[in-house]
């Protein structure tokens, strides 16, 4: 009676404390009333629908939006109010992408004014939520209850709604909820009436959850996942747990099931029958089944009884990310041979162990290569359609990813449904983040006030997902507090299941193993080698904000050759893009709200692209693909890097096969190579792996210049990720080198004229005028001609990417942007030498550094470009790059090039494009980043050519070169924030490069590329290529 009363009087918008009335959502202490205790999904999420209890209230719903508390209808819920000229809103969905108030992007900073519980505090004045404080969507529907409703229990269901909401049912109200990312739900039978029934919700925007949902994203709010009413029997199943544990040697496993059954009726229960059938193929792929049933002989009205069922498995096929096997489950509830209740599950048969600092799975030890993914959708936020899930899935297990994070919050189950079927272990994670007061803060993390909603978000996140086979780690929260809360958290997390691994990222002591982030290389190989009490682990790393991912592969090197190294999981998946209409601050559903694709007149938007504040700007696009699950270049990267087979040249063409799966063999794939014979294929086959996982690959002399050796392990048959013929692993082997490039002097001299303030060189078709005061080429004429818009000369500078906008790259380095202009001429001659005509220039660099510039020019209009570059001085900054560049006709849009491709690549991002010979447009070849940046270098190039279909101009290299090619200057990608900002230039910007400075990954927000991939301005350089042009002028 004293709980009874007590419910009812914290029951209301607040409660009073020392007179004070509070709102129950800036109390830490009232994490929800009246809810029913959380339990794990009953049936398989895409299954719940026809088993025949559970009904959809998902659609189109009445709503109105308030930008205040005290704005809103106060008595919208009553039976007899009018909503009739409210507007519409579907859900799930969140409101701010549906036309209501703007989306707000925050990496930490709270969007309301940070004094914890309060979400009411006045803000400062240049916020948002200043005006806007704390709006509240109201929301109204109706269902149906037919007839009868007697001995039937019904219970409201919400899978997400952001931050915390009232319901009320035909005018009762019926609970209140907190933790926006867990279910919450509600007996209403007490509420319910045979026909037409109301239920109306309140949300608001913020609570005192809000501090501990303070993760880098959208800051969103409303129903976002969906709405069911499950009509239930009185006795019923409330909860069951699955566990299927191997034996030692793994001939046998033990699969237990305990269930909780309730009896909700007013008359005790006998005689429940439960029948539980087991059914898969066991490990060598025959059909077996196993049944078992158990008579509960009398469950007393209003109480629970716990059943427990075993069976034994013989031989069990096991569930790991390469082999998601999986054993249907069948459970069937009865009374006088009559079904109450039928629902589908499946198990998988596992056992994680850790053995001093190595992590076993299945008896292997393993190694996690994840990634982190938030729920996004750049049209409906964080409400999830099946499609982008599965989208999701296949290109994560195509990249050769093996774990998903979902950062930070439990995500919908249909997630998890899924990574079972399609084989990834999940790092699932509470939905827990104080950043805003600091990683490993006290005033949250060892604040009793706050111990309740902890261990509410612990216990949320195992109720619910702890029969999943693919959770493999418990995470605790992300960048959240430490003290007595996350103690709590993790004995709790261990209470409920002792069979996972258990992660804290703010308490090392409480965590299964070592966490660090965010570190170089050199650091993560000491890390891994000095901690010996656990393994070492990373849950974030490999920064990819923008064009990014450089050294990743340097991280795999370390990562793999220490065996106490558990792995680390890349930051992050996918871009958190807005589809956004150009000019509009309003974000509205569409025709098709799930669509990927950009329209004509959309853009990704990021923060203050809506007039948000405060917002953490660009920070949200950090993603391997965009939010259009396009994949960004430095995917590949990851798909090539992480790859399970690798190669290796034991004689002149045979290959060994290294294989680093744990429960796959290397003959479950087929193999074939090809031979490139300078930059195209001239003979490729199948080869088999023999018993010695040897690839005898015969002989091929039929070649003439530089040859390659490509192999690529495929999949044999279809899965559900990749159709057969997928390319799951590659590799390529230089055999015979490129002769070197040689410059021959024509049959004649070429023409020399020398004017006053250029050297004019005639020779066969080409005019090539140099200008003396610089020495840049200011006119090549090709058939009368102009080939360039604007002439070659020194340039220096690049433009930074994301993530080097954010490590003082251009204050560092910025000495270097004018540098090709601030140069002194020395002296200048000409000559005739050896049939050719020699034009040289010395120079004296401002920067502190000499410079000389050679032309040689031959009969046939060929000209030889060679550069030299040595200090005067010590302590010279990074170059960005060395070489040169020029501005060339926009009609010469069609490129080809003998070098790595197809896809963007830089000196420490380029393992996975191979050496060839690859063809693009302009508008293909350069890269789109949702924030202009550096983009579309190609390394290790031998030539390009630029073409309009009738002229082909050519640029080889006395030595691998890189180069660029973009419709703008560097200073348009600087100045422009969105891709449709740059302007429409007529020309091709090209820049032809010895080597660029690096594009790094170690962070974001202030790492520096790797040394090993910068350009020591401190040493000499020197490189040269060969300009020509054949064809037509059109």
């Amino acid at each position: 009676m004293r709980k009874l009363l007590l419910s009812i009087l914290m029951f209301g918008l607040g409660y009073a404390v020392q007179g004070q009335e509070i709102n129950d959502w800036e109390n830490p202490q009232v994490i929800g009333i009246n809810k029913e205790p959380y339990h794990a999904n009953l049936t398989l999420p895409s299954k719940r629908y026809s088993s025949g209890e559970c009904e959809s209230l998902d659609g189109v719903w009445k709503f109105r939006w308030s930008p205040r508390p005290e704005q809103r209808t106060v008595d919208f819920y009553e039976p007899g109010f009018d909503v009739s000229g409210w507007d519409d809103i579907v859900v799930p969905g969140e409101w701010q992408m549906q036309g209501y108030g703007i989306p707000i992007y925050t990496n930490w900073t709270m969007p309301f004014k940070k004094d914890q519980p309060r979400v009411m505090s006045e803000p400062p004045a240049n916020y948002y939520s200043y005006e806007n404080r704390n709006p509240v969507g109201q929301y109204v529907t109706s269902f149906k209850v037919q007839a009868p409703v007697k001995d039937k229990a019904y219970f409201l269901h919400f899978g997400g709604v952001e931050s915390a909401m009232y319901v009320w049912v035909n005018g009762h109200k019926v609970g209140y909820s907190e933790n926006s990312m867990s279910p919450a739900e509600f007996n209403i039978t007490p509420y319910v009436q045979e026909g037409d029934n109301k239920l109306a919700v309140e949300v608001y925007s913020y609570s005192d959850g809000s501090y501990l949902e303070d993760q880098d994203m959208w800051r969103l709010s409303g129903i976002f996942r969906s709405v069911d009413l499950w009509t239930r029997p009185d006795v019923h199943i409330a909860d069951y747990v699955i566990t299927a544990i191997p034996n030692e040697d793994y001939s046998n496993a033990t699969a237990k099931i305990k269930f909780q059954l309730a009896n909700l009726s007013a008359k005790n229960k006998k005689n429940i029958e439960l029948k539980v059938a087991v059914s898969g193929k066991d490990r060598k792929g025959k059909e077996v089944s196993y049944s078992v049933m158990q008579t509960i002989k009398k469950i007393v009205s209003g109480e629970e009884t716990n059943v427990e069922v075993e069976l034994n498995l013989e031989n069990p096929s096991l569930w790991s990310s390469e082999k998601p096997n999986l054993y249907d489950v069948d459970i069937v509830l009865s009374s006088k041979g009559k079904e109450l209740e039928h629902f589908e599950n499946h198990l998988g048969v596992r056992k994680v162990e850790i053995k001093g600092e190595v992590i076993y799975y299945n008896g292997k030890a393993i190694k996690i290569k994840g990634v982190n993914r938030h729920e996004f959708h750049p049209r409906t936020g964080r409400t999830m359609d099946r499609a982008t899930m599965e989208l999701d899935l296949k290109m994560i297990k195509q990249a050769n990813i093996n774990l998903v994070r979902t950062s930070h919050y439990p995500d919908d189950p249909l997630f998890y449904e899924l990574c079972d079927i399609y084989g990834l272990y999940v790092m699932d994670e509470a939905n827990q983040e104080s950043h805003a007061y600091g990683l490993k803060n006290r005033e949250l993390g060892d604040n009793p006030d706050w111990t309740k909603a902890h261990l509410d978000r612990a216990e949320s996140l195992v109720a619910r997902d702890k029969n999943w086979p693919c959770v493999l780690i418990w995470s605790l929260g992300n960048e959240g507090g430490q003290g007595i809360n996350s103690v709590a958290m993790a004995e709790k997390v261990r209470e409920m299941d002792s069979t996972r691994l258990v992660f804290s990222d703010t308490d090392r002591d409480i965590s299964d193993f070592y966490d660090d982030g965010y570190i170089h290389p050199d650091r993560v190989a000491a890390l891994s080698k000095q901690i010996t009490d656990k393994p070492f682990f990373m849950r974030e790393y490999a920064y990819a904000g923008g064009n990014s991912l450089g050294n990743y592969k340097d991280y795999a090197d370390v990562i793999n050759a220490d065996p106490s190294n558990f792995g680390a999981v890349i930051w992050e998946w996918c871009d958190h893009g807005m589809a956004k209409k150009r000019g509009s601050t309003i974000q509205k559903y569409g025709d098709e709200p799930f669509a990927l694709k950009l329209e004509n007149d959309e853009y990704f938007a990021y923060g203050g692209d809506y007039g948000d504040n405060p917002h953490s700007s660009t920070t949200c696009l950090n993603g391997i693909v965009r939010a259009d699950r396009t994949p960004h270049p430095q995917y590949f990267e990851v798909q090539k890097v992480n790859q399970y087979l690798n190669f290796e040249l034991v004689s002149s063409s045979n290959i060994r096969v290294l294989n680093s799966y744990c429960f796959t063999s290397a003959d479950e794939f087929d193999y074939f190579y090809e031979f490139v014979d300078d930059g195209k294929v001239v003979h490729s086959s199948e080869q088999p792996i023999n018993t010695n996982e040897i690839l005898e690959i015969p002989a091929y002399d039929d070649t003439q210049g530089e040859v390659f050796l490509n192999v690529y392990a495929r999949l044999r048959r279809s899965t559900i990720w990749a159709d057969a013929g997928f390319t799951v692993a590659k590799e390529q082997f230089l055999l015979v080198e490129k002769p070197a490039v040689k410059f021959e002097a024509g049959e004649s001299v070429p023409a020399l004229k020398e004017a006053d303030n250029c050297y004019v060189v005639t020779a066969g078709k080409e005019i090539v005028s140099i200008e003396k005061a610089t020495g840049y080429l200011v006119s090549w004429k090709h058939k009368n001609t102009e080939l360039r818009k604007e002439p070659l000369k020194p340039y220096f500078w690049k433009p930074a990417t994301e993530n080097q906008k954010h490590n003082n790259y251009n204050r560092r380095l910025g000495q270097w942007r004018k540098a090709g202009e601030e140069m002194k001429m020395i002296s200048s001659k000409s000559s005739k030498q050896d049939g050719n005509v020699v034009l040289s220039f010395e120079k004296e660099m401002e920067i502190g550094a000499k410079y000389s510039l050679t032309y040689k020019i031959n009969s046939e209009g060929k000209i030889l470009v060679f550069a030299d570059y040595a200090p005067a001085k010590e302590g010279l900054p990074l170059m960005p790059k060395f070489g040169m560049k020029m501005l060339v006709n926009p009609e010469m849009d069609e490129i080809t090039w003998y070098g790595r491709g197809i896809y963007e690549n830089y000196p420490d991002r380029k393992s996975s494009e191979f050496i060839g010979e690859y063809s693009l447009p302009l508008d293909d070849f350069v890269v789109n980043y949702p924030a202009p940046q550096e983009n579309g270098n190609r390394c290790d190039v031998r030539w390009m050519a630029f073409s309009d279909g009738k002229l082909n101009l050519r640029i080889e290299g006395l030595q691998p070169l890189c180069f660029r090619a973009w419709p703008w200057l560097e200073e348009d990608i600087e100045k422009a924030g969105h891709p449709f900002e740059l302007p429409d230039r007529d020309f091709i910007n090209v820049n032809i490069d010895l080597n660029i400075h690096g594009v790094g990954c170690n962070d974001g927000w202030g790492a520096q590329t790797l040394e090993k991939y910068t350009i020591d301005a401190n040493k000499p350089y020197s490189y040269g290529f060969i300009l020509s042009c054949e064809g037509e002028s059109k």
